[in-house]
């Protein structure tokens, strides 16, 4: 059994215990739930450094999606009880909090770099040698995912593990990140009256709740999963092999 295999199990068990655990005890607050309102509330009392640093969080987050994105949205629409005027200017949220999402990101690389002993090492080769083939390639597919919701970590871990130079990881990351959080901060301006009137009372106890929260995990897990087994030899010599008449 390949170590990408063996976990895969282990991290669909421990989610599966932690779901039937859920059920048993629906008054057992999801440490997830617990986790986003501290950071929430920090970073609401520190503003652009809470911004910095609940980003890093959220990003550095390694197979548990964290939703770091609700703090920028609602930096980007708070106003002033007295005066209404709004409090936070959404370009710089977005180059604060997309420099923290940066170096969160980075730590992925980093697991990737000194662990990539469990990737096997037919897969970790063939992706080094693919990624080295495709120089151009590879930092338009980091930009896209850090500039969408698109889980960084299936690519920039086995980067990581590849020895892919670090600052050619970090740079398109950055730029990306920055301008997807500058979205969802000029969101947060324009729509956080209606979205707080929605969803302000939603139940995260409810079993719907735990649902939505178990499948994007599920959903996390499997994008990681399916990148590790792509037998990435195999693709390079396809890629390389000229073209039959």
């Amino acid at each position: 059994m390949r170590n990408s295999d063996r976990l895969l199990i282990i991290s669909i068990s421990l989610l599966l215990v932690y779901f039937v655990v859920g059920i048993l005890y629906p008054s057992l607050v999801s440490p997830f739930v617990v986790a986003y309102n501290f950071f929430l509330d920090a970073s609401l009392v520190l503003g652009y450094p809470g911004a910095l640093i609940i980003s890093f969080i959220g990003n550095a987050t390694i197979l548990f999606p964290f939703p770091y994105i609700a703090v920028p949205f609602i930096l980007g629409g708070i106003t002033n009880e007295v005066t209404s005027v709004f409090v936070f200017d959404p370009w710089i949220i977005g180059l604060v909090a997309g420099f923290g999402a940066m170096l969160g990101e980075m730590t992925g690389y980093f697991i990737g770099y000194g662990g990539g002993h469990f990737i096997d090492p037919d897969q970790r080769n063939g992706f080094k040698e693919f990624i080295e083939s495709h120089p151009k390639a590879t930092p338009l597919v980091l930009w896209f995912l850090a500039a969408t919701p698109i889980p960084d970590d299936i690519l920039i871990v086995p980067l990581g593990a590849a020895r892919y130079s670090w600052w050619k990881v970090a740079i398109p990351q950055f730029i990306g990140k920055t301008m997807f959080i500058m979205v969802i901060a000029w969101a947060g301006r324009i729509g956080l009256e209606f979205m707080g009137t929605l969803f302000g009372g939603t139940d995260p106890l409810s079993l719907l709740s735990r649902v939505i929260e178990v499948t994007v995990l599920l959903m996390v897990i499997f994008s990681i999963y399916l990148l590790a087994r792509i037998d990435w030899g195999k693709l390079m010599t396809n890629a390389n092999a000229p073209d039959k008449l």
